[in-house]
């Protein structure tokens, strides 16, 4: 109720992601979205619940393609991940309520930013949006989709 009171532009969409690499420090991502592929590679960073990452995205012909060349350069694959989601964006936030199959239903909040010394703000501006939702910090996942996964696995074999 409280999206559709913020009048944001509203889509839904599939995604398929399979992971490279050490998803810890690092990964590459192959994502399927609407029929079409990009590669990203992310460094990653945790801090008090809230993930940076600087980001390099590029789109691909083939997802196919894009597989068999990290494999040929012995980069493994790491792990899969679909998630379904309704996404809502302004100018400012991208919001999106992901439903990810075997883990169940998450929110995630996200912005862009160009220069280091925005993220702090940007931060402040995360959480609070977060508690307009009524959640607090101590309510982030620590973890990311592919662990959960990977320990949900574990779990049932």
């Amino acid at each position: 109720q409280k999206l559709k009171a913020m009048k944001l532009r509203k889509k839904t969409v599939t995604k398929i992601d399979r992971y490279y690499g050490n998803e810890r420090a690092f990964s590459i991502r192959i994502r399927e979205e609407n029929g079409k592929a990009t590669l990203n590679f992310k460094e990653k960073k945790r801090e008090k619940g809230v993930e940076t990452n600087r980001e390099i995205v590029l789109p691909v012909t083939s997802a196919g393609e894009c597989h068999r060349l990290l494999k040929k350069l012995g980069i493994p694959l790491t792990g899969k991940k679909q998630k379904m989601n309704e996404t809502y964006e302004n100018k400012d936030f991208h919001i999106e309520l992901n439903h990810i199959p075997g883990l169940g239903d998450y929110l995630e909040i996200e912005t862009v930013v160009r220069r280091q010394k925005e993220i702090p703000k940007a931060k402040e501006r995360l959480h609070g949006l977060f508690k307009q939702f009524g959640f607090s910090s101590a309510d982030f996942e620590k973890k990311y989709y592919l662990e959960l996964l990977q320990e949900k696995d574990k779990r049932v074999k």
